[in-house]
């Protein structure tokens, strides 16, 4: 098993179970019997609010998800009880390291959360700064003054590692990062849900849900793997990448893009624990298939060919066709030369190199990958 590193601690895989549902109250038990590297329970708070019905929606055509939950529904009591029970009960034969996830508007509020928590024998803390719906923690965490002020106070009141959970929406990312990093926090994690109305009914012309909600799921991937690169170019803080995360290739996505680990969230509520099981096992197959004994041979390995815009090597490429297209009746790549420079004759595909401009679109819709650039 290729173990790995985050807030100073060590967790026998990497794979993170991401904050929601599916890691409080009874679940918890289940989460922890998942063997993953770490379970990061959902957002605790010192006021709970009802939950709403209903509460999600989802688009089978992207496989998003929307959410109208702010955070959990359980009093800070209950809470306590769960965790001194996982604990009596020795985390139910697991190893898994268990992470308290916390939120509040104020430095005073999330210390004095921190310490109740702490007591209960977790492994660490993290701060929630990114949640897009309610008050709106976002705020928060487009903040560096404020980041600092909450951390540090949490940092200060427990002996745990603390880290600090980041939104992709923050404009000034470094600034935030270096105010986190000042307050003393051990590691970053990121993304949380983006603010979203998945759908309105074109006949009602009501939307699915009754308010904005977080966008989860495989379409805030890009997203979540934009911000942990960008994050960990101005860092050496270890992160956990969150959002989209559905398998083994995912994870390695943000592994390579300089995540220590990865959390799996929305994948655990559409398909149950056995994502996160799955992922554990196909991930560690495909790292001794591929030879890799730490992770540290492939963590930020993308980092290198990220360049700013203005560094990009200006050289203009051609598309080239390679082999036959069995699919007689695709027009898929001509459809999206905006150039005209792809063409069926009797069947087969033509391409005129004056007309290509090398955008490299019908390289990627080519459904069977039969078109590639070159430089001529």
């Amino acid at each position: 098993m290729h173990a790995t590193d985050f807030m100073g601690l060590s967790l026998k895989n990497p794979v993170v179970i991401a904050p929601g549902p599916w890691s409080r109250g009874e679940k918890l038990k289940d989460a922890l019997q998942c063997n993953a590297g770490a379970i990061i329970t959902e957002s605790i708070v010192s006021e709970s609010y009802a939950d709403t019905s209903p509460r999600y929606t989802y688009s089978s055509d992207n496989r998003g998800l929307q959410n109208i939950r702010l955070y959990s529904a359980a009093e800070l009591e209950e809470w306590i009880h769960w965790l001194e029970e996982a604990k009596k009960q020795k985390r139910y034969g697991s190893s898994s390291r268990l992470i308290a996830s916390i939120m509040g508007s104020s430095p005073s509020e999330l210390g004095y959360l921190a310490k109740k928590i702490e007591k209960t024998g977790i492994d660490g803390i993290e701060i929630g700064f990114a949640c897009p719906m309610g008050e709106g923690q976002d705020i928060i965490a487009g903040d560096p003054q404020r980041v600092y002020a909450c951390a540090s106070e949490v940092v200060r009141s427990v002996h745990v590692p603390v880290s600090v959970k980041l939104s992709a929406g923050t404009g000034n990312l470094s600034a935030v990062v270096e105010a986190a990093g000042k307050a003393g926090v051990s590691g970053i994690s990121g993304i949380d849900t983006l603010r979203c109305i998945l759908k309105i009914n074109i006949e009602t012309g009501k939307p699915d849900l009754p308010t904005y909600g977080g966008y989860s799921g495989a379409p805030i991937r890009p997203i979540g793997l934009a911000t942990i690169a960008s994050i960990a170019q101005c860092t050496d803080l270890p992160i956990i990448g969150m959002g989209g995360i559905e398998n083994y290739e995912n994870l390695i996505e943000y592994i390579m893009a300089g995540a220590s680990a990865g959390g799996i969230g929305t994948a655990i509520l559409l398909h149950g624990y056995e994502a996160v099981t799955r992922t554990i096992q196909e991930l560690e197959d495909w790292l001794q298939e591929h030879e890799i004994h730490d992770l540290s041979e492939i963590r930020g390995c993308a980092l290198s060919e990220l360049h700013s815009f203005e560094e990009i090597k200006r050289d203009i490429k051609k598309v080239r066709f390679s082999g036959s297209c069995s699919r007689t009746q695709c027009t898929e790549c001509i459809d999206s030369c905006l150039h005209d420079a792809l063409t069926l004759d009797h069947g087969q595909i033509r391409i005129d190199p004056s007309c290509c401009d090398g955008c490299g679109l019908c390289v990627n819709v080519c459904p069977e990958n039969r078109l590639s650039l070159y430089r001529p």
